[in-house]
């Protein structure tokens, strides 16, 4: 008997091959008992089946049923086949509406806060040369700056304390990276308590440096936890003391000397 998805996908039937009830024409068969040996003698080359739909008894050829399994079989492969490559084709193409030119990707990039970086976007429409030209980022950079933008008060402070940009100043690295953190800004906190731990442009007061790094802490910067938590271990009992008693400096923004 035929497996039973091939009465639902029989594609020999409509061509007229493989077995079937001559009638009813049903392909639900299976085979059955011969009556007699004389009969059995009597049909070469073929065998009884019987209809599961009408009960008929008939003779069909020894291979009709194989024939009609492969046809179906065969059927099968080629329409699953066909259903993959559709589904490829159309995977394919979703995706490759997916991705947007590099252009248009470039231009939807979002502003970041000011406590980020710079916004990309400010450079996004200059020339390849003008994005990498020194000159060029450190006068847009100062620019920044100077309207307030915590993230590049950050940065000048940092450049200033490395010598990135080939000019090495500590007392004015200390003085940016001071006007940034009394923005707020967490990683301005973070760096002002660095200098305060190491002496950087300021004189070294491990109760400041736990108080900035405290603050940044406070504002979720996790590298601020694991460094106040890195400065307690090297405080004494007294010194931690006077630290968590120290209150910020309440001199307000605008006390503090913008650099030249």
């Amino acid at each position: 008997m035929p497996p039973p998805i091939l009465k639902y996908v029989d594609i020999a039937r409509l061509v007229g091959a493989g077995l079937k009830c001559p009638s009813c024409n049903g392909t639900d068969c299976r085979d059955s008992r011969w009556h007699s040996k004389a009969e059995k003698l009597g049909a070469a080359d073929f065998r009884p089946y019987r209809c599961n739909d009408c009960s008929h008894r008939f003779l069909a050829r020894n291979n009709a049923a194989l024939e009609r399994i492969l046809i179906n079989a065969t059927a099968v492969v080629m329409l699953c086949f066909g259903i993959f490559v559709v589904v490829d084709f159309w995977l394919e193409s979703v995706d490759e509406s997916k991705r947007a030119p590099v252009g248009l990707a470039a231009a939807a990039l979002p502003a970041e806060s000011a406590a980020g970086a710079p916004n990309r976007l400010l450079t996004a429409g200059l020339p390849a040369d003008a994005n990498d030209d020194p000159a060029i980022r450190a006068r847009k950079q100062q620019e920044a700056a100077d309207n307030g933008d915590a993230g590049a008060m950050l940065q000048i402070g940092r450049d200033l304390a490395t010598g990135n940009n080939g000019q090495k100043d500590l007392g004015q690295a200390a003085k940016w990276v001071q006007l940034a953190a009394a923005t707020g800004n967490p990683d301005a906190m973070l760096e002002l308590g660095r200098f305060y731990r190491d002496g950087v442009g300021v004189t070294q007061d491990s109760a400041r440096a736990y108080v900035w790094l405290s603050q940044a802490a406070a504002a979720k910067n996790t590298d601020a936890v694991l460094e106040r938590e890195a400065l307690v271990r090297t405080m004494g009992e007294e010194p931690l003391r006077a630290a968590k008693e120290l209150s910020l400096p309440s001199q307000p923004v605008a006390a503090l000397i913008r650099p030249k």
